[in-house]
């Protein structure tokens, strides 16, 4: 029990307290109506504006054009994708190479741009010839480094591609209709930005709604121009897909992932998506520099990369024999070590060396670090017949 003098400031405290509750509640309330009053004023706006729509449809219906429909005859008379680099890419399009940071993609892009300014092969596979806008929006510093040891790499300057040295924002009208702009005076069928990121700046990549506002940009500037516009992004965080929301994906109609062996200096190219072409096979291009203090470039290829196992003369029984047991460890890959202990006395180690040696130089196998792997010309082959040549 309280002595008695102490009842009073308690009973004071509690009508304090009880006071305090009573405002709180009643701003609460005070919220919740104004949610509530502004939640009906916006429900009846919009039955509004779709009584409105609703009504202007019903008289549209009545009157104006019908749609322009084809037959199965006038189908033939609709336009055929026009190639810009044969089994890769079209023109009007829009395509995007994605890969984590350092993959070497835009060594990759590069290599792209230049064969298609120079109408060369471009890794044996034809090329339209087509003027070039390169949007260096990341390593601007080291794109003339790139530049020049491409042309070493194939002995010739880089002609019909034009750099613009900044990013370019596809979330800012005026950026994105300056590009369109150039590149329809230019005449440019082949436009670049490099990076997707670096020319999204402020806009949230998750984010549908922002997103959608990229997608727009890119397909005014595709249907302007007639270009195949081409971005280079990076990959998630989980690899196996583009960083970002799907919005972008689902206006694509090409994509493909790289993955690089820096071990090798190759890089394999995988197609992930074509809308208007049969997906093309994986391939690898190889890197490599062409004198002292010149960064990487792209190793030129006369010949398509893409060699049927049955094309090939058989492989003699030892590389056979190693490729067949590089194989039997799939994805894992195998070390020098436990290659030689499934040889079975067949070859000594410098033996085995060698075979992998000859097995990487005619694309068969790849190290990744102390492992080697069969790439998918090496799965194919060991199905053929062997000699001892």
């Amino acid at each position: 029990m309280l002595p008695g003098d102490d009842h009073e400031a308690f009973d004071r405290s509690y009508q304090v307290q009880a006071t305090a509750d009573g405002e709180a509640r009643s701003a609460v309330d005070r919220r919740a109506e104004d949610f509530i009053r502004d939640a009906t004023a916006k429900t009846k706006a919009a039955d509004e504006i779709a009584r409105r729509e609703k009504e202007a449809l019903y008289k549209a219906a009545e009157a104006g054009d019908n749609l322009a429909l084809l037959d199965t005859s006038d189908l033939d008379q609709l336009e055929e994708a026009e190639p810009l680099i044969e089994g890769f890419l079209v023109k009007e399009s829009i395509a995007r190479l994605y890969g984590p940071p350092k993959s070497y993609k835009s060594f990759v892009m590069l290599d792209m741009a230049g064969c298609v300014g120079a109408g060369i092969p471009w890794q044996g596979k034809r090329t339209e010839q087509s003027n070039v806008l390169y949007i260096v929006a990341e390593g601007v510093r080291g794109i003339k480094r790139r530049v020049r040891a491409w042309e070493m790499q194939n002995k010739r300057p880089m002609t019909g591609v034009h750099f613009y040295p900044n990013p370019v924002q596809l979330g800012d009208r005026k950026d994105v209709s300056a590009l369109i702009r150039t590149a329809k005076r230019g005449d440019y069928k082949f436009v670049v930005l490099d990076t997707q990121a670096r020319c999204t700046v402020g806009l949230e990549e998750n984010s549908a709604s922002e997103m959608g506002m990229v997608v727009a940009a890119l397909d005014v500037l595709k249907e302007v121009t007639g270009a195949c516009v081409a971005l280079v992004h990076h990959s998630g965080a989980s690899a196996g897909r583009a960083r970002g929301s799907t919005a972008i994906l689902g206006a694509l109609d090409a994509e493909f992932e790289v993955e690089a062996d820096k071990d090798t200096y190759t890089v394999t190219v995988h197609t992930r998506a074509q809308k208007d072409l049969a997906e093309a096979p994986e391939m690898k291009v190889e890197l490599g520099t062409a004198g002292p203090g010149l960064a990487l470039a792209v190793k030129p290829r006369r010949q398509w990369y893409q060699q049927r196992a049955e094309d090939l003369p058989p492989l003699p029984a030892v590389e056979h024999t190693v490729l067949n047991i590089v194989v039997a460890f799939a994805a894992a890959g195998a070390t020098e070590q436990m290659i030689n202990s499934r040889t079975s006395g067949d070859a000594d180690k410098a033996t085995v060396r060698e075979a992998l040696g000859q097995l990487l130089v005619k694309g068969c196998v790849a190290r990744q670090g102390s492992s080697w792997k069969a790439t998918s010309l090496g799965q194919r082959r060991i199905g053929g017949l062997t000699d001892d040549s």
